[in-house]
């Protein structure tokens, strides 16, 4: 299993639903994601959170294989259009709702409540997903920077989310073939949350470093923009974005 115990940090979400239609080309990935979303308590900083990370490690790593396949990113916000909302988002993913679930009872019944006290941040949301992966950036090991941007989006009439999906793999697999290296997730809320009157998911889009965010978006309006897939990407438009810098603080392995 693989850490981090010193700083940095990772990462707004339709309820997951599957539309009934008669075939799509790919099958999505899912996963699931659980975002702890909060603000300091007085004199309490990142730093404070990134040495609580280790207290939480070292406890997760006395559960057996509970957790070996759940991954932890903390994030704070970059640009944001309510900078006071937010200091620092905590994010959990696993595989699927089976771990997830085992994770959550294990957390309840097995001393987490006591070692949530010693938490140096007051969450104000807390919101379960399901996260559809598109692509996957270059690599996420512990340690990597990330810069993530999230996007409010919604669906045009006559398409849904299946529909979107498939256009947004196929976009997705062109750009990478010529060099892109952004992760890309349609994002639903199952609870906790609840998205804009006409916002149908939130999108996420996210690279292994800050400085390949910017080579991507180079990429994108040299090569990518006016390209054939980048036409044929339709369906849903996206807005509000608010963008996070963070670090991956563990990793399945």
């Amino acid at each position: 299993m693989k850490y981090l115990f010193t700083l940095a940090l990772t990462t707004s979400f339709v309820v997951f639903a599957q539309e009934d239609e008669p075939s799509y080309k790919y099958q999505p990935e899912g996963n699931k994601a659980e975002y702890y979303i909060g603000t300091f308590n007085k004199g309490k900083n990142i730093d404070d959170l990134a040495s609580w990370y280790g207290k939480f490690a070292k406890w997760a790593e006395g559960q057996g294989d509970v957790y070996d396949n759940m991954t932890v990113a903390i994030l704070q916000p970059q640009f944001h259009s309510n900078l006071g909302s937010v200091d620092a988002m905590w994010v959990n993913t696993f595989p699927t709702p089976g771990e997830q679930f085992t994770g959550m009872e294990k957390w309840v019944t097995g001393g987490g409540a006591e070692l949530l006290k010693s938490l140096p941040v007051t969450n104000s949301q807390q919101v379960d997903t399901w996260q559809w992966t598109v692509s996957q950036p270059a690599s996420m090991a512990v340690g990597n920077v990330m810069y993530a941007t999230y996007s409010d989006c919604s669906l045009e009439e006559g398409y849904t989310n299946r529909k979107v999906y498939d256009l947004y793999k196929d976009f997705a697999i062109y750009a990478q073939s010529i060099g892109d290296t952004t992760g890309r997730k349609m994002i639903f809320p199952t609870a906790g949350a609840e998205l804009p009157d006409g916002v149908d998911f939130v999108r996420l889009m996210y690279s292994s470093s800050i400085s390949e965010s910017g080579a991507n978006a180079d990429l994108f309006w040299d090569k990518i923009a006016d390209s054939e897939a980048s036409k044929n990407l339709k369906g849903f438009s996206c807005s509000n974005s608010r963008s996070y810098i963070g670090t991956a603080m563990r990793t399945p392995g």
